[in-house]
């Protein structure tokens, strides 16, 4: 952040962090802010698989996607306990304003942000067009991961609609809707819908 960015955000007076990032991933870049830092770690395997997949022949930009698609879907059915986490703190009033994000605050980030906005009602295409923001705002450091192929870290570092949509096709193939997901998963029943809902919207 510029300073003057740093210090409009030191404004939003931050009563939680909650942040996805793996146990290395953390120790490496520890919190940036004040406040009550929630560390629910989701450890990044995208590296692991592509490496995986490279003993078995050459990667190229199509294997990175299918590998991403496949990581979302591992964040729907196994990782859901991280994101009932920071429902527990955004059901708390105490606990917000709420920061929630991982290392580039896209894939599981976006995964999380998707599930509060399905809370929230908000149709499905809207929330993939949120999430596609992300091509437009996020600026990667570096091309992440250099020991593979441009045209595969260039696919690492961007959002597609196939990404999002193998982790919400996942969850409905599975339980049917996003609303039984976070009820069976999470706890996250009408009632909990309802408070969300109360919490993180303006009266009209």
């Amino acid at each position: 952040l510029s300073p003057a960015g740093r210090a409009r955000f030191d404004t939003l007076d931050l009563g939680t962090i909650v942040d996805f990032r793996g146990v290395n991933e953390a120790a490496a870049a520890p919190a940036f802010a004040p406040g009550v830092r929630l560390h629910s770690p989701i450890e990044p395997t995208v590296a692991e698989e592509l490496r995986r997949r490279r003993e078995r022949g050459p990667l190229d930009a199509a294997v990175a996607v299918d590998v991403m698609e496949q990581t979302y879907r591992w964040y729907a059915l196994e990782k859901h306990d991280a994101f009932a986490r920071m429902f527990e703190r955004l059901l708390n009033a105490g606990d917000k304003p709420l920061l929630f994000h991982c290392a580039a605050g896209k894939d599981r980030t976006g995964v999380a942000a998707a599930l509060i906005l399905s809370v929230l009602g908000v149709p499905r295409d809207t929330i993939v067009a949120d999430y596609l923001l992300s091509n437009d705002h996020y600026v990667p450091r570096v091309l992440t991961i250099s020991e593979f192929p441009d045209e595969v870290r260039a696919a690492l570092v961007k959002v597609r609609p196939s990404f999002l949509s193998a982790a919400l096709d996942t969850i409905e193939g599975r339980w049917g809707s996003v609303e039984r997901y976070l009820e069976d998963t999470m706890n996250i029943g009408p009632r909990e819908r309802m408070a969300l809902a109360a919490a993180l919207t303006e009266p009209a």
